[in-house]
């Protein structure tokens, strides 16, 4: 009887084949990823910007103008007003108020990977960005 020769393994074209399909896949699904990433943290800037709103509100309900929070103290500022941004990593964020508007910002911090700002303007009740940040990651208007 003869013996049949069989081969282990995989061939040359095999491996390359594997790795070509690994590299597409790597290549659609990074910027995915980071695309994803980002629109996470704007998110969650938006949170904090809508919750800062919401406090300026109640604010001039209670002393008829709005309250400003600025610099180094403005997590404090923000703090006494019930809003704790001392944990956000992403963004720092300021308001700037006066009896009749505010503003609120928040600014891209360089751990986040971004460049830019998002903000919120009470008098025209429109949203604005700069750098990375794009149109399309912001509330629709009127939110």
């Amino acid at each position: 009887m003869g013996r049949l020769n069989h081969h282990k393994g995989f061939t040359l074209i095999e491996l390359l084949l594997v790795i070509v399909l690994i590299g597409i896949l790597a290549a659609i699904a990074v910027p995915l990823h980071l695309h994803y990433t980002e629109m996470a943290r704007v998110r969650e800037a938006l949170g904090i910007i809508k919750a800062i709103i919401t406090s300026q509100k109640v604010e001039k309900m209670k002393t008829g103008r709005f309250y400003t929070a600025t610099g180094d103290g403005a997590a404090t500022i923000f703090l006494e007003k019930g809003i704790d941004v001392r944990d956000s990593r992403y963004f720092t964020y300021e308001t700037s108020g006066n009896a009749d508007t505010f503003t609120v910002t928040a600014t891209a911090t360089a751990e986040s990977r971004m460049t830019g700002t998002i903000s919120y303007d009470s008098a025209t009740r429109s949203w604005s960005c700069t750098g990375d940040i794009t149109e399309n990651m912001l509330p629709e208007p009127g939110e």
